[in-house]
């Protein structure tokens, strides 16, 4: 499910970019894609906690932006020492469609010995005008496996009407 998801995500914002198709003098077609520079950061920190000290590693940055349509993405991994537990590695996608407001947020968490956590949300504009707006929201979060298994998904539904005053 959260495969189709991030699959999804990836060919619809391929699918709606705008690129170039250039031929060359044999025929074959090339898309040209705008390069500039895309914000990127990479942290490393380390904590002291009660008891040890955590490692945390992690990077994120926009992957893709184009005016209308972003993708950004992210990952990092975590360990404790002193005493020694169990690491922690995650990351995320995101899409945001810059005109409309909407968005569809897809993520995952492992850590050894007790499971992985999956996530999905988004929000949809369904109509705006001037300052109000009316969005379909959603949102699927599940825990897999672990020293508790695997549990019942936790999701919903709905619909957020804002207006600024």
């Amino acid at each position: 499910m959260m495969y189709k998801l991030v699959v999804l995500a990836l060919v619809s914002a391929a699918v709606v970019s705008a690129y170039d198709v250039v031929q060359d003098e044999e025929g074959q077609e090339f898309y040209l894609v705008p390069l500039h520079r895309q914000r990127r950061q990479t942290n490393i920190g380390i904590s002291k906690e009660n008891p040890g000290v955590r490692i945390t590693a992690g990077h994120k940055g926009t992957v893709f932006d184009n005016g209308n349509h972003r993708v950004d993405g992210g990952a990092f991994a975590s360990k404790q020492f002193r005493p020694s537990g169990p690491a922690t590695v995650g990351g995320q996608l995101g899409y945001s469609h810059v005109p409309s407001g909407s968005n569809l947020n897809v993520g995952a968490q492992h850590t050894q010995r007790f499971g992985t956590d999956l996530s999905a949300s988004g929000r949809g504009n369904l109509w705006r005008q001037g300052n109000s707006r009316l969005d379909a929201v959603g949102s699927y979060n599940r825990h897999y496996g672990g020293l508790g298994g695997t549990r019942r998904p936790n999701y919903y539904g709905g619909l957020q009407f804002n207006h600024r005053f």
